[in-house]
């Protein structure tokens, strides 16, 4: 038997699982609502950024993903092009939020964010060099304490769970913010019951019925709605290939079309249904009010993260919410021009990176990783993920930076059905994906 290797002076299972739970920690923290629950409701706080029981979480987050960048073992393969090209993106993105300190309208809030966002870049390397099952684990600790750790205060305490209109907030300022942590809870939760052994099924039943009900407490349409798209893109992509595996192209390219053209007419339809619905026609309101701004200041923008922190620019009660509900709006508003083009190359190469992932890579965990990626896409269209210390935004750089599995086509698509009705892979495939 394979002797497990040593990384002094654990043996690597050990190591791993104490890797995997800081990331996690550290990924808690930026999904933001746990510390600005304790600031206001454990030492009765402002909630402020400012505020010292707040910053320090997320500096201490950010000096974490440094150590955790400095001490991960270092790929065994060079970097492909694709991941320089995410890096020199992720890089510049950085570096001009630290540097538009010098033009913002608000320098100190600029500096000390944007300091803190070089840490999430460098977490968000450590995140993509995760084996899959490792990332699965860290997604499901996350989501887990979180809809748990709501679900919890709800019941206890319904004073600080529950919105104004007893919507679930949980351990968040908001229901927009519940709801996509609880909505990847559900995409984890699949996982675990496609590919799971006994236990992590029961674990992955739990989850996914917990985040479900948390999605449906909380009543976010944004994140219903991401939610239905990633799922319905990333399963498509499976059954294509399912498809493929027993009657071959012609069928599948058939099926990829009426499912094609069936989600698109299905997605108009609800699209039309809820145009003037207020969630969606406040947020075309306020993206009017933004772009007025962005073209004021188009090349270098207000500097990262300090419009909002300037009363007399926020002259209209839409913009007094604090943030744009759309994620390139938000960097154009920031950063402008020069920060929204690296901003494009990374989420273009996320979405194309998670697609191939799909693509070549099938499975359970391939699955995953898309529909996550995929539901994160969409919840910028209409929130602002990239404005705070998120998680999310995380992700996204994830996926940009995360090395694809080989293979020119997919890895998973198979090319005999046996007799019994069992499809095989080819040989060679691990079971895991190296980041």
């Amino acid at each position: 038997m394979k002797r497990p290797r040593m990384v002094w002076p654990l043996p690597e299972p050990v190591t791993r699982l104490v890797r995997v739970a800081s990331i996690a920690a550290v990924v808690i923290v930026l999904t933001n609502g746990p510390v600005f629950l304790f600031s206001k409701s454990v030492v009765d706080r402002s909630g402020d950024w400012e505020d010292p029981a707040v910053w320090p979480f997320f500096v201490a987050a950010a000096v974490a993903s440094a150590m955790l960048a400095v001490t991960g073992r270092s790929p065994a393969e060079p970097l492909t092009g694709s991941q320089k090209v995410a890096a020199a993106a992720v890089a510049v993105y950085s570096l001009v939020a630290v540097a538009s300190a010098l033009w913002s309208v608000h320098p100190f809030a600029t500096a000390w964010r944007a300091a803190v966002y070089v840490g999430l870049g460098l977490l968000a390397w450590v995140v993509a060099r995760l084996e899959l099952d490792d990332l699965a684990a860290v997604l499901f600790s996350v989501a887990g304490a979180a809809v748990v750790g709501s679900a919890v205060l709800v019941v206890l305490r319904p004073d600080l769970g529950l919105d104004p209109n007893g919507n679930w907030e949980g351990l968040y300022t908001n229901r927009n913010s519940l709801a996509p942590v609880a909505a990847i809870g559900v995409l984890v939760g699949i996982r675990y019951l496609a590919a799971g052994e006994r236990w992590s099924r029961v674990a992955g039943a739990a989850l996914g019925a917990l985040s479900v009900g948390a999605m449906a407490g909380a009543g976010s349409r944004t994140a219903w709605i991401a939610l239905l798209i990633a799922v319905a893109v990333a399963t498509g992509a499976v059954g294509f290939h399912w498809i493929r595996s027993r009657w071959g192209p012609a069928a599948a390219g058939a099926s990829l079309a009426a499912a094609a053209a069936l989600g698109a007419s299905g997605a108009l339809a609800a699209l039309a249904a809820l145009w003037d619905d207020p969630t969606f026609s406040q947020r075309r309101t306020m993206w009017s009010l933004v772009w007025g701004r962005v073209s004021e200041r188009p090349l270098g923008g207000y500097g990262f993260y300090a419009f909002w922190e300037e009363i007399e620019l926020l002259d209209h009660a839409l913009l007094r919410r604090g943030s744009a509900h759309n994620s390139l709006m938000e960097v154009a508003l920031g950063l402008g021009l020069i920060g929204t083009v690296p901003f494009l190359v990374i989420v273009v190469l996320a979405a194309r990176n998670a697609g191939l992932h799909l693509w070549r890579g099938g499975g359970a965990d391939s699955w995953m990783w898309a529909a996550v990626v995929g539901f994160v896409l969409v919840e910028n269209v209409t929130e602002s993920f990239v404005l705070w210390f998120s998680y999310a935004w995380v992700l996204l750089m994830a996926a940009a930076l995360r090395r694809l599995p080989p293979g020119g086509r997919s890895q998973a698509v198979v090319d005999t059905v046996e007799t019994d009705g069992c499809a095989h892979a080819p040989s060679g495939q691990g079971s895991r994906s190296g980041a």
